[in-house]
């Protein structure tokens, strides 16, 4: 009887062993290795497009004004491509890869691009500077702001996009000069998107395509990246200067938690299985753990030479940032990070 309860103890104390160690420990990521880009010289990236189908991955240059294209996993660089775009900015893929769209800042249009030849095979215009997105897969329709500031107005537009037609459906306005990052819950079919000029978050419901509300964010925040933890209910979005995760319960939009996280963040990325948060921003890319009790908390600093800009593979367990020529960096290149 004494051994039967002293085993009983130590698998209960096992068991809550791993149990904490599963609540309060992340998978470090580590570095796999680095992809120099020598020929890129300055300007920020903004955004990649991940093709598993073709082992393909694509990142908008938009300063250099092209989209450079690396093969899965390994990331060697395969083609950089300038007759594209002016300056892109956000690319999303579509035709099961065998076209790419690209939200072309540098000359206020949307490209659609056949990706086995990299030719234009159609343009659309919008208004000045189009710049954030993101596609809503079960209706097909990109989302791209674009307008507001840049074009010397208070008011900025989100333009809906057919991927099946390639055409414009029509644009919602929206009172904010700068639009920034943007998310779907496809629970509720709303819309989020970051008003950075405003501090504030529009509500868009898709079904009527009209801005129902927003959500203040605490400022100064400029928030700018943001994603959406659906199972959990939580919409993260990342200001810059201070750089601050804010945590906003998703049917409320009241602000749960707010952690310091690295400056001028400009991608998030929820990575389920490992219960994390992945945030880059100038400062580097911050690892934020969810604890069971339902808090996030900062467990890995990884420097990324200024780089801000990453995808995020599972199906690779890859983490792939892009950094620019700059004061942090000699030259330009993509670090490959083991999340396994």
């Amino acid at each position: 009887m004494k051994c039967l309860r002293l085993a009983a103890l130590l698998c209960f104390a096992y068991v809550a062993g791993v149990q904490s160690v599963h609540a309060t420990d992340a998978p470090k990521l580590n570095l796999i290795k680095t992809v120099p880009l020598p020929a890129i010289t300055g300007g920020d990236f903004d955004h990649f497009a991940v093709d598993l189908a073709h082992s393909k991955l694509y990142v908008a240059a938009e300063k250099y004004g092209s989209i450079e294209t690396f093969s899965l996993p390994d990331g060697r660089h395969t083609e950089s491509n300038r007759s594209v775009a002016v300056s892109p900015h956000k690319i999303e893929l579509i035709k099961e890869g065998q076209a790419l769209m690209i939200a072309d800042a540098g000359a206020a249009r949307l490209e659609i691009v056949d990706t086995g030849s990299m030719t234009v095979e159609k343009r659309i215009s919008l208004q000045p500077q189009p710049d954030s997105g993101i596609l809503d897969a079960r209706t097909g329709i990109f989302y791209v702001g674009n307008g507001g500031v840049q074009s010397g107005k208070d008011y900025a537009y989100i333009s809906m996009l057919s991927t099946q037609s390639e055409s414009l459906l029509g644009r919602i306005r929206v009172p904010a000069g700068q639009i920034k990052g943007m998310a779907i819950d496809l629970r509720t079919r709303r819309l989020f998107v970051n008003f950075r000029d405003k501090n504030a978050v529009g509500i868009i419901d898709t079904k009527t395509n009209r801005l129902v509300g927003t959500w203040s964010v605490p400022g100064p925040s400029r928030n700018s990246a943001m994603t959406l933890d659906a199972e959990h209910r939580r919409l993260l979005i990342g200001s810059r200067q201070p750089g601050k995760l804010y945590v906003l319960n998703v049917d409320t939009g009241k602000v749960m938690q707010t952690q310091d996280i690295t400056d001028v963040s400009d991608e998030m990325a929820v990575d389920p299985a490992h219960a994390c948060v992945y945030v880059a921003g100038e400062g580097g890319l911050d690892v934020i753990r969810r604890k069971q009790d339902g808090a996030y908390t900062k467990v890995q600093h990884i420097d990324t030479y200024g780089g801000k800009t990453f995808a995020f593979v599972p199906e690779y367990h890859r983490l792939y940032v892009v950094h620019t020529k700059g004061p942090l960096a000699s030259k330009a290149g993509l670090q490959i990070f083991d999340t396994h």
